[in-house]
């Protein structure tokens, strides 16, 4: 069964070369009505965050960000990637949209989804946690793109 990281690396390489699943997981949106390109030259993967109040450091497993070459804009969806054996760190949730809020001006975008993506008895498992995010994606259906994700989708670990 593929890690988390192996899922994010695959999920990133689809993204990035497979048009049809970039306008799949675009229409899902509130930018779905945008002609937005994504950003390849910039940190996708990871990108680490410091509470400035709490001191706690959190990251963000995915980072896609998007651009509208017709006004400049840049928007953001910040996603957290759960396989189903692992488990919600206290405040994970909430600290996706926190963290997106603080991030705006830094990491240079003018809005942002917070985004789910996990299999669906995960996502079904934890409702309140999953309510948090804007948007929640089932593994089941990012595999009819990355095959890897029904896998890890369905096996034990």
């Amino acid at each position: 069964m593929p890690t988390e990281l192996e899922l994010d690396r695959l999920f990133w390489n689809a993204i990035n070369a497979n048009a049809e699943f970039f306008t799949w997981l675009l229409w899902r949106t509130k930018f779905s009505e945008k002609d937005l390109v994504l950003v390849t030259n910039e940190k996708w993967h990871q990108r680490w965050y410091r509470d400035p109040v709490t001191k706690k450091d959190s990251e963000t497993d995915i980072l896609l960000m998007l651009s509208e070459p017709t006004t400049g804009k840049r928007y953001a969806l910040h996603i957290e990637n759960k396989p189903d054996h692992r488990q919600w760190e206290p405040e994970q949730p909430e600290n996706y949209r926190k963290r997106a809020l603080d991030r705006m001006s830094k990491w240079r975008y003018d809005d942002f989804q917070t985004v789910l993506m996990a299999p669906r008895s995960f996502i079904a498992g934890s409702p309140a946690q999953a309510a948090q995010f804007d948007l929640t994606i089932p593994y089941e259906e990012v595999a009819r793109f990355v095959p890897a994700f029904l896998v890890a989708g369905l096996a034990p670990c």
